[in-house]
């Protein structure tokens, strides 16, 4: 039975596993409440439709390849002592691209993230009881503060696994959260330069007098709320009950600077709780912000509030088992490239797209890949890059009557309806290629560049489908709609 197995087992390639990809990304576009096998049903019923995912492969592939997918060696010399080595691949690879595809802003968040799972197996796994998913795998995340780019991530392993050599130990050390800020800052910033800063928002798990000291002779200013049984922390600023007291005001404000170190300042805000605050090279002037009424409905009021609030404010909001894991690092790289595409869309001036077409996109991408995308070496090809003088554009002189006026008809050209975005899109031309006619049934194309048909694109379809696609026998699937037909001339 083993042998008849590994005789029906077929080599998985490269774009099989990115097709994968892509078809869970529609699977998010479009879900369903049904088993996830009915994505290939091949029947409808009533108007629920059959299912199109056997256009890109077969079930058992699908079934295949998500059940023996595996990421990194079991028998390298880490893995029995790297409680993510099953994901070290994924992560590290991650590492390298996220910071390489972004410049290094100046204000940076650091938060933690959950990746939900429940799986005993799983070693990494951790109990949050302040977050939406409570168990699952913890990462520290570094991320540009106004687009929520992450820059780097780290999978929590324990503290033990963060603070094993002594070099880890000296810095920040009294607690892994200071440590997890000092380690990733330390990976991510570039080597210290004289007149250029950076600044970190952190949450209160993170923020520490050591920590703060630290990150500024290292020309990095921070800013984040502080639990206030923190060493060192003042006795003057701490309170007892959490609680506002109606004998207070709210927007009250009690602030405290280091005689030691003038730009280390810490602060207690009353709110409809109280706020403890810790920051370097913050500004101290009190400004206004509009909070909710308890009870109100909806309604808000304006209260005092220090700037130090307003940047944390602001800057803050950025932030098998084993398949769960890889899963959620690789939607991380998609967010992430979402946000570099929005950004590059808003430099150049143009609209950005939604998140909704941009998945819709790069789903389509994923399932059009092929082998030929993972060659190692790029062969010369044997056809010129401009068509054959047997491949020429004709105009189509056929002649229609609509709403008693004549005009010559139109039809849609055959590349444009293969790479459209949308059900809808319609371009029409009167021209035809004569040597790709088969009788009286022709191939429309235009005579247009349409940059976004590739990127970088600069050939007209007339080329597109006869140089690239070679006559239309290596086109690609079609993104949306129906596939393509030759159209006879009316007779």
């Amino acid at each position: 039975m083993l042998d008849l197995e590994l005789r029906r087992h077929k080599h998985i390639k490269a774009h099989e596993i990115l097709q994968c990809v892509g078809l869970l990304i529609s699977r998010m576009l479009c879900p369903q409440k049904r088993r996830f096998s009915d994505h290939w049903s091949t029947v409808s019923v009533g108007v629920v439709p059959a299912g199109t995912f056997g256009r890109v492969m077969s079930r058992n592939m699908f079934a295949e390849i998500m059940r023996n997918i595996h990421f990194t060696n079991n028998a390298a010399a880490n893995a029995d002592t790297d409680r993510a080595w099953i994901v070290r691949s994924i992560s590290d690879t991650l590492q390298k691209t996220f910071k390489a595809g972004y410049n290094i802003p100046g204000v940076l968040a650091f938060d933690e993230a959950m990746i939900p799972s429940r799986s005993r197996y799983n070693p990494t796994r951790q109990y949050l009881k302040d977050e939406p998913h409570k168990w699952g795998t913890k990462l520290f995340l570094t991320c540009c503060s106004k687009t929520a780019y992450c820059l780097r991530l780290e999978v929590y392993c324990g503290k033990a696994h963060h603070t094993s050599s002594a070099a880890k130990k000296k810095a920040a050390a009294e607690s892994s959260g200071p440590a997890a800020v000092m380690r990733n800052l330390t990976a991510l910033l570039p080597p210290k330069k004289e007149k250029v800063f950076f600044a970190v928002v952190t949450g209160r798990f993170y923020t520490s007098i050591r920590l703060a000291l630290e990150l500024l002779t290292r020309n990095v200013y921070s800013v984040g709320t502080i639990l206030p049984s923190r060493a060192g922390f003042s006795d003057l600023l701490t309170e007892k009950n959490r609680n506002r007291p109606k004998t207070i005001t709210r927007g009250t404000v009690r602030m405290g600077v280091a005689k030691a170190v003038p730009q280390l300042g810490a602060m207690v805000w009353w709110d409809q709780k109280l706020v403890h605050v810790l920051a370097t090279g913050a500004r101290r002037a009190m400004l206004t912000c509009e909070r909710r009424i308890s009870g109100g409905k909806g309604r808000t009021t304006t209260v005092p509030c220090p700037s130090m609030i307003r940047d944390y404010q602001t800057w803050m909001g950025g932030v098998d088992y084993y398949k769960t894991i890889a899963l959620g690092m690789i939607d991380m790289a998609i967010t992430n490239a979402y946000i570099c595409q929005r950004e590059a869309r808003k430099a150049e001036g143009k609209p950005a797209v939604d998140h909704a077409k941009f998945l819709l996109e790069l789903h389509a991408q994923l399932i059009a890949m092929t082998d030929a995308d993972f060659a190692d070496t790029v062969t010369t090809p044997t056809r010129e890059l401009s068509p054959t003088t047997a491949h020429s554009l004709t105009t189509d002189d056929e002649w229609v009557v609509v709403g008693g006026v004549g005009k010559y008809r139109q039809r849609q050209y055959k590349v444009c309806s293969l790479r459209k975005q949308k059900i809808g899109e319609r371009r029409n031309t009167r021209f035809y290629c004569s040597g790709c006619c088969e009788g009286n049934k022709r191939v429309y194309l235009c005579d247009r560049v349409r940059p976004e048909h590739y990127p970088g694109n600069s050939l007209t379809c007339f080329a597109i489908w006869h140089s690239m696609w070679r006559d239309g026998k290596d086109r690609p699937r079609l993104r949306c709609g129906r596939d393509i037909q030759m159209r006879a001339r009316a007779s």
